[in-house]
């Protein structure tokens, strides 16, 4: 056996030229390898499973924020439907307002209307009233002067006004 791990021989197409280049280097692959293995591998693990987490998270957060988005989206149009038929309702409630004034305006100008009739129908009677006084005192004059002509004669007062009044009263009977 050592002349096959004697120096400077090739040893086959499988090992190098040098036996002890063999042992030395497997020492040095196991040593590095079980340096690695017990520091470096454990930090390379917890980053690969950090970095899985993370990604897991990452992936689970995206998740809740898209059904926070189309909880919000779904919201959102009931808030347009709710706007939709909240608008309709102003509207209607505008027409309904616009019909109440309109009716009120026209009991208004109803009731207007009938206060200024039955002013005008008493200011019609009071001028009826002037009227008829003025025309009473208008026909006793004539009624006077007529007596006069007719009698020739001056009448007292007592017996003018008996006759004026005698006179109304036929004129007013006749109407």
């Amino acid at each position: 056996m050592t002349a096959f791990f004697a120096a400077g021989k090739p040893n086959g197409w499988w090992l190098p030229h040098d036996p002890n280049e063999v042992i030395w280097g497997t020492i040095a692959f196991a040593i590095v390898f079980g340096v690695l293995y017990v520091k470096a591998f454990p930090s390379m693990k917890a980053a690969f499973n950090g970095r899985s987490d993370r990604i897991e998270s990452t992936l689970n957060e995206a998740t809740g924020e898209r059904e926070t988005a189309e909880a919000e989206r779904e919201s959102t149009k009931a808030a347009l439907a709710d706007s939709d038929s909240e608008a309709a309702r102003i509207v209607a409630e505008a027409r309904d307002t616009a019909e109440r004034v309109k009716v009120d305006l026209i009991t208004r100008a109803e009731a207007d209307a009938v206060v200024i009739r039955d002013r005008a129908m008493a200011e019609i009677a009071s001028a009826r009233r002037g009227a008829q006084a003025d025309l009473t005192a208008e026909v006793s004059r004539l009624a006077a002067g007529a007596a006069e002509r007719v009698v020739h004669a001056n009448l007292d007062d007592t017996t003018q006004q008996s006759l004026i009044e005698s006179y109304i009263s036929q004129v007013g009977s006749n109407n």
